[in-house]
């Protein structure tokens, strides 16, 4: 029973060491996944009410922070390495 828990905590240690992401990064992730989802949430609603110029403004807004997001991570893998 002692052997499999020495085993388990050296293949955690043989994992590697884990990244710390900054906190600006995740304070960022964390702004754009919820801004993504409210905006297509407001794209949504407004293309049930057929009020098509809304809806149109809120799916850009979506792909805007869809772009932010692609940016960030590109952003996160330059820091991380």
């Amino acid at each position: 029973m002692q052997n499999e828990a020495e085993s388990a905590s050296a293949a955690d240690e043989s994992a590697g060491p884990t990244r710390q992401m900054p906190l600006g990064i995740v304070i960022a992730r964390i702004i754009i996944v919820s801004g993504m989802g409210f905006s297509a949430a407001f794209a949504i609603f407004f293309l049930v009410g057929a009020l098509w110029l809304l809806a149109l403004i809120s799916i850009a807004v979506t792909a805007v922070f869809l772009v932010l997001m692609f940016a960030i991570e590109r952003g996160a893998e330059g820091k991380a390495e």
